[in-house]
Parts: C-alpha cells; sequence; structure tokens
C-alpha cells in the first residue's frame, strides 16, 4: 500500500489541479514575469480564480511572487525541483 507524508499528500493537492497546471504552463511557456490579468489571458480563468490558485502555488513554493511598487508579477520558481521535474515533462509532452 502507498503511504504519503502530508508534504506529498499536499504537493498532489496543489499540481492535481488543472487550473494550477494551466498557470504553471504559462509562466513556464513565456518564461518572464507575468501580471495577473496576462496569466489570465493566456490560461482563459477568470481574475479571481486566477489569484486564488497563484495564492496556493505561491504558498506551496511552486512560483514566486515579485512586488514593484504595489504590482505583483509572478515568475516559476526553478529552484524548486518540482517544478524541475514538471518543466521537463511539458517539454517531453510538448505542451
Amino acid at each position: 500500500m502507498l503511504r504519503l507524508n502530508a508534504a506529498q499528500k499536499q504537493l498532489l493537492e496543489v499540481i492535481g489541479n488543472a487550473s494550477r497546471l494551466k498557470i504553471l504552463l504559462a509562466l513556464w511557456k513565456y518564461n518572464k514575469e507575468l501580471k495577473i490579468y496576462k496569466i489570465c489571458q493566456f490560461t482563459g480563468l477568470g481574475r479571481s480564480a486566477v489569484r486564488r490558485h497563484i495564492q496556493v502555488l505561491v504558498e506551496s513554493g511552486l512560483i514566486s511572487k515579485k512586488l514593484y511598487g504595489e504590482i505583483p508579477l509572478y515568475t516559476i520558481n526553478q529552484d524548486n525541483f518540482v517544478v524541475r521535474a514538471l518543466t521537463e515533462f511539458f517539454a517531453e509532452a510538448k505542451l
């Protein structure tokens, strides 16, 4: 029987959501800091949904947030080993 610890369960919950995967894919594909509205355009998700999912992704360490004045910009966190594995998967799957 496969047993997961709390951190592993949380990670699977974070990346197991299609909207969060879309956000990660958009950040990886465009490979630059993006504002919320650009993420909305690239993913087709609404502003409140993107904000909610980004908060989860930032808390999990999969994406980074930088503030320029009052404007938050988001990037994929390449220092995270899970992100590296996901981006390798994106590349192999030609997404």
